[in-house]
């Protein structure tokens, strides 16, 4: 509390500048200024009565001052008080959930200020007006503490300028103002919290038009969506783009996106859930899914390049490959083969986790009477139709195994493969198919399937982030454990929760697929052949199951509809002996046969596209310029040491000659001069001097060598 007198000994305390530092230069100061004195009763004086002294008002308005600043200084951390009142206040006001760290910052700031006033009225025994006045001064003089002084631009809550801003009267009678009738400390810091000016959630007229023009699967441009609506509404292209702008960003991440990119598509932006394993055990469930392997090798039939197709399955709680296999194509037999081998390594899952492919929906998979599901006790689920996401594990494991594979070898065709380095190794194997060598590019196909076992022992030895952490002794810290070790940690539980485990024995049986078939005079009939056992003579007329083995026609296992064994049954035992097709071949050739007709249905598309006649009208491939090999190309299979081989010519028959058609392009034309050199006049020749000098000739010579009618090459014969 401010006094206008005091003691000696206050007056020594207040170590002013201007006083002396000794009480003895005090109480000379007071006698030579002749300070007046009012005597007090009380201990320290003479005879029981203590002296204060009246100081002159330079010496009242240096201890106010030096009051003040003890009282702003004393109210420290007021940041950190304001900080423990805003947490108060996110917890009891909701506005503050929504509000910017600026606001709140503001509204702090702001809070602080008003309890350094509240001090000084309660310390001074002022009223507020002098007490706000006392700050404004020291603010606008620079004479603020530092920490109150930093305050103040927050405070203000103004963008921009120099940040010279201070305070005025009005300003902090607002702020005091907007506390009337607070009774909370989180309400009291809502109250300050400064209003930021919304974007206006009005709709504006164009808006529906601007959508459908900007959200479209083509994904236009914002620019060319107002262009196409400034006219109907009557507005600037210019005035409309900017307010179209900011229309835009006003909407949601999400909701922008839709009708630019599919409903498909926009999942991968949506949330999702995430889903834990840590209630399941090895074996629990199964997830299975195909992959066309991302490099080339040797067919196994003709050496030919071609992707096989790999079907893995992945133990869901411990990431485990616990079976896989190769084929040709995509069928339901790669899946079965598949989950045999899974079953026999792993244990039958409880549940298979698959796609909706026609590898998995198919009656040798899930009849309820003969499907393998069935016999063997498992659940097969499906995903949802285009979502992927949902076996996330298995989809991932295709990346970190197969494609990783696949970068090993030179065939690789992956998007990130260099665009130049794929189309020589295309033209070098291709070169070699037509030259009937094997080409060193080429992995051979058994070659392939002990490449593919041992970069499934690689993942499944090999750290998954996935799992959790363990002691590995050799490096001296600890790792994610390996899909081999978490299935081996988790096993013991597995086995005590009853894990059934597939002996040899059974595997024989268990695991081939079965058909229900009609009994004819002891004969049973499957995929065109023939199985007889006179044990099955008294069964004529009746239906069974017979189970086969899709690498083996020799013989087949009959059983009743109930699933009682019955007997084995021979291929053509009542009759002489011929070579079977297994199903394997059957469904080998039943492709080829489909591959060769849309060969030669597109061959003939493209011939009457090209020569503008019909189809048998043109002469044959075998009729038709040998191609001819870039001189790069050739040297390549050069270097690779691998042949090539002249076609035996062929006698051209002798024929009338062509008459000239219409040309629709300069391409057409050439080919036809280049076919028909007899017909050629001098303006003929004069036109493709000028054509093998542009530049759409030099962009399609690789093309023209490839059938023969490469102009330089011609000219080069024809010098020699």
């Amino acid at each position: 509390m401010m006094k206008n007198h005091y003691p000696i000994q206050t007056l020594l305390s207040l170590q002013l500048i201007e006083l002396p530092k000794t009480r003895q230069g005090i109480e000379a100061l007071v006698l030579r200024e002749g300070w007046k004195s009012i005597d007090f009763p009380g201990r320290g004086g003479r005879g029981g009565i203590r002296k204060e002294w009246f100081p002159p008002e330079a010496i009242i308005n240096a201890i106010k001052s030096k009051k003040i600043n003890e009282i702003l200084d004393c109210t420290s951390e007021p940041v950190a008080i304001t900080q423990q009142i805003n947490k108060k206040s996110i917890q009891t006001t909701s506005p503050n959930l929504f509000s910017t760290d600026r606001q709140r910052a503001t509204a702090d700031a702001r809070a602080a200020i008003l309890s350094h006033v509240d001090a000084l009225m309660a310390e001074l025994k002022i009223k507020r007006n002098k007490a706000i006045n006392e700050i404004i001064t020291r603010a606008k003089a620079g004479t603020l503490p530092p920490h109150l002084a930093a305050l103040v631009p927050i405070a203000n809550g103004k963008s921009g300028g120099s940040g010279g801003r201070t305070l005025c009267r009005r300003t902090i009678y607002n702020w005091q103002a907007d506390l009337t009738g607070v009774a909370t400390p989180g309400a009291a810091v809502a109250a300050l919290t400064p209003k930021v000016r919304q974007a206006s959630s009005e709709i504006p007229p164009w808006a529906n038009d601007l959508l459908t023009a900007f959200q479209a699967p083509q994904k236009p441009s914002l620019r060319w969506a107002v262009q196409q609506i400034c006219d109907k509404h009557g507005l600037h292209e210019d005035y409309l783009y900017g307010r179209a702008r900011r229309f835009l960003e006003k909407m949601g991440n999400v909701e922008i996106l839709r009708g630019r990119i599919g409903s498909r598509e926009i999942k991968n932006v949506l949330p999702f859930r995430r889903r834990t394993t840590d209630d399941l055990l090895p074996g629990d469930i199964y997830t299975a899914d195909g992959h066309t392997f991302d490099a080339e090798v040797a067919h196994p039939d003709h050496g030919r390049p071609f992707r096989p197709e790999i079907t893995g399955v992945v133990d869901i709680l411990t990431r485990k490959y616990v079976g896989w296999s190769i084929d040709l194509a995509e069928s339901g037999l790669a899946v079965l083969d598949a989950f045999r081998v899974a079953c026999e390594v792993g244990g039958i899952p409880g549940i298979f986790y698959v796609d909706n492919g026609s590898g998995y929906k198919n009656a040798m998979m899930s009849d309820p009477a003969t499907g393998m599901m069935a016999r063997v006790g498992t659940t097969m689920l499906h995903s949802l139709p285009y979502n992927s996401q949902a076996r996330g594990i298995i989809e991932r494991s295709h990346k970190t195994v197969w494609v990783s594979a696949a970068k090993e070898l030179p065939t690789y065709i992956g998007r990130d493969m260099d665009r130049q380095a794929s189309n020589n190794v295309f033209k070098l194997t291709r070169a070699a198919v037509k030259a009937s060598v094997k080409s060193p590019m080429l992995m051979d196909f058994p070659s392939f399937v002990t490449f593919c076992n041992q970069k499934i022992e690689e993942y499944n030895n090999r750290p998954h982030s996935s799992l959790a952490k363990c002691h590995d002794p050799e490096l001296g810290r600890k790792r994610h454990m390996t899909p081999n070790e978490a299935w081996a940690l988790e096993i013991e539980n597995a086995q005590a929760a009853g894990l059934a485990v597939v002996e040899k024995t059974e595997s024989r049986n268990l695991f081939r697929p079965q058909k229900e078939v009609k009994l004819i005079r002891g004969e049973v009939r499957l995929f065109n052949n023939l199985y007889f056992n006179a044990d099955l003579k008294e069964r004529h007329g009746e239906w069974v199951r017979v189970a086969y083995d899709v690498r083996d026609a020799s013989s087949v296992i009959v059983y009743d509809t109930e699933g009682r064994y019955l007997c084995d049954a021979k291929l053509d035992g009542n009759a002489a002996p011929y070579m079977a097709k297994t199903v394997i071949e059957q469904a080998r050739e039943k492709r080829a046969k489909g591959r060769l007709a849309r060969l030669d249905a597109k061959r003939d598309e493209v011939e009457a596209e090209l020569y503008g006649v019909e189809p048998e009208t043109i002469m044959s491939l075998e009729d038709a310029p040998s191609p001819v090999l870039e001189p790069m190309a050739v040297a390549e299979l050069a270097a690779l040491n691998i042949a090539t081989i002249s076609p035996a010519p062929v006698p051209v028959p002798v024929a009338q000659a062509p008459r000239r058609p219409i040309f629709q392009l300069d391409s057409e034309r050439y080919r036809w001069l280049m076919k028909n050199q007899t017909e050629l006049d001098n303006e003929d020749w004069g036109w493709l001097r000028e054509f093998v000098r542009s530049e759409l000739y030099r962009d399609m010579r690789e093309m023209f060598a490839s059938e023969g009618i490469d102009w330089h090459t011609h000219q080069q014969k024809a010098a020699i």
